[in-house]
């Protein structure tokens, strides 16, 4: 196991942001390389944390940072393309704005090893939610999950972020459906430009699709008032991405 090769796969979130200054503090062991997958749709400020504060600190505690970015372009761009927005339930985005584009940048280092083990992805997945530790897709590459080894919640994270008074918000693309109603809030009252790239989004989507709402975040009855809340236009189509 000794030549395998340990990559912090780092989200800009709560748990992978804790992992971070954990290095520092020896909680946890020094990994090879920290990737940062930017699908180009990131919240403002999970880049203005990462360049402001997590990269300065791997540079001090001398590991590798690099970003990696998927060849299709900004994700808001490509959804653009196709006339579709991002749904609840469906996270193909995941495998090909995140994840495909980690494993590119791991393969420049670790090249081809015809089926064996090259590699550890570090994940940050506390015990709250450890029913998301699953198996690598490929099994060139094991998943690890530092934060359960040692039996860390996501409260632990957060409590210890505190201790170093840095603020961690929610990791995440601007325009997630899984995004709460505070977070929408948020993007429209602070980052006018990316709301309106929102509700272009979901302009386009139903001009071309008016009666496919199947994993839309609001249902007929729940519509209208929130859209009134969130101050976007009306919409009669039963659902709405925002």
């Amino acid at each position: 196991m000794n030549n395998i090769f340990k990559v912090l796969s780092l989200g800009g979130g709560v748990q992978s942001s804790a992992m971070i200054y954990m290095i520092k503090d020896n909680i946890i062991e020094k990994p090879d390389l920290v990737i940062f997958s930017d699908t180009g749709s990131e919240k403002p400020e999970t880049l203005e944390l990462i360049e402001n504060q997590l990269k300065p600190l791997l540079d001090e505690i001398g590991v590798e940072f690099r970003i990696a970015r998927s060849h299709l372009g900004r994700l808001d761009e490509y959804y653009k393309s196709k006339n579709a927005i991002p749904m609840i339930g469906f996270r193909h985005c995941t495998a090909k704005f995140k994840i495909r584009p980690v494993r590119r940048v791991i393969r420049e280092y670790v090249g081809n090893g015809k089926g064996k083990q090259l590699a550890e992805a570090w994940l940050g997945i506390t015990t709250d939610e450890d029913h998301r530790a699953g198996d690598s897709e490929v099994k060139w590459i094991q998943n690890r999950f530092p934060l359960l080894e040692i039996g860390w919640s996501r409260q632990d994270c957060l409590d210890y972020l505190e201790s170093k008074k840095v603020r961690v918000i929610k990791s995440g693309c601007f325009m997630c459906p899984y995004s709460s109603g505070s977070e929408w809030v948020n993007i429209k009252e602070n980052y006018p430009d990316l709301w309106n790239r929102s509700l272009e989004l979901e302009a386009a989507y139903f001009e071309n699709r008016p009666h496919r709402t199947k994993g839309l975040r609001y249902d007929k009855l729940k519509l209208t008032d929130s859209l009134t809340k969130f101050g976007a236009s009306k919409c009669d189509n039963g659902g709405c991405f925002i």
